[in-house]
């Protein structure tokens, strides 16, 4: 695994960056210019000094010129056609308008389909638990999964509509880690697999830890080789459609030994991961790059 720099991050570009932001005035300009740019339906689109001073309540073009200075660099570009949003400035405020700077929304706890992968019970519960997503089993109050749950997902949603919302992110999120790209930040994804025992079960689970912004995830080994064609077709075969359904549900599919896991080694990884249904199994291998490819039945030509 590649290990993060141990730079600092916080130097005086980005204290002043941070710094710009704190006043109405600049933050009313980034959304004007936004909000103009979604009327006019013009990507990257460039208003003028003008253009943008009549669209903010401030008092004079000297007044307003200084905020527009501090602006510029940061959050907005300085072109012969007017200025424009950069990159950052377009993420705060999308920042802004998701409102991920307030306290995530609860909902009344939603039972959920699926089996605990602890005790093997179907009494999933999905809530919220100090800001954060959760499914925990009401039997043995053991988490099976924890999930991020900005505001924006909780807003105009009714409880099962927010728990709809994650089970099909989390399945999109899963397939960007796979590939090494942080759904964050997009920045790059360094993965290891852990081995954890339970009841004389040994269960493994991929930690993936994005370089730029820190962001982890963990999800069972077994999943990632159900992204694989070969094997989400298998499923279909049998009546399952799991990458229609919430990733909480595919436990089910760990908790029957369904799909079982067996790893030669952790680091690096290798490991084969196998389906069984109706009689009839796939063996697919997983490695240390999370590449997934189908494997011979034991016992079947290799040739």
């Amino acid at each position: 695994m590649t290990s993060r720099d141990d730079e600092t991050r916080i130097d005086e570009d980005v204290v002043d960056a941070i710094g710009a932001l704190g006043n109405r005035t600049r933050l009313e300009i980034l959304l004007a210019l936004a909000e103009a740019q979604r009327e006019r339906q013009e990507q990257w689109l460039r208003l003028s000094f003008t253009e943008l001073y009549d669209a903010v309540d401030v008092s004079s073009t000297s007044q307003f010129s200084y905020h527009l200075d501090r602006l510029v660099g940061p959050f907005l570009a300085e072109t012969d056609g007017g200025y424009r949003l950069t990159y950052a400035g377009d993420r705060i405020v999308r920042t802004v308008l998701a409102g991920l700077y307030e306290n995530t929304g609860s909902f009344d706890d939603t039972d959920v389909e699926g089996t605990c992968v602890f005790c093997g019970t179907d009494s999933l519960v999905a809530t919220v638990d100090e800001e954060q997503f959760v499914v925990r089993c009401g039997r043995c109050d053991r988490r099976v999964l924890t999930d991020l749950l900005p505001e924006s997902q909780t807003r105009h949603r009714s409880a099962p509509e927010i728990v709809d919302s994650v089970g099909t992110r989390i399945w999109g999120s899963f397939t960007l880690i796979r590939d090494g790209v942080c759904p964050e930040c997009y920045g790059p994804i360094d993965t290891t697999a852990e081995a954890h025992r339970h009841d004389g079960r040994t269960l493994y689970t991929l930690e993936s830890t994005c370089r730029e912004c820190w962001l982890t995830i963990h999800v069972p080994l077994e999943a990632v080789a159900a992204l694989h064609p070969a094997a989400a077709g298998f499923f279909r075969d049998h009546g399952h459609s799991v990458l229609e359904r919430p990733l909480w549900e595919f436990f089910e599919h760990i908790a029957s030994k369904t799909v079982t896991a067996e790893v030669e080694t952790v680091d690096p990884l290798a490991a084969t991961v196998e389906i069984a249904l109706d009689g009839e199994s796939r063996r697919f291998r997983v490695d240390d790059t999370l590449t997934v490819t189908p494997a011979p039945q034991p016992g079947a030509d290799d040739a």
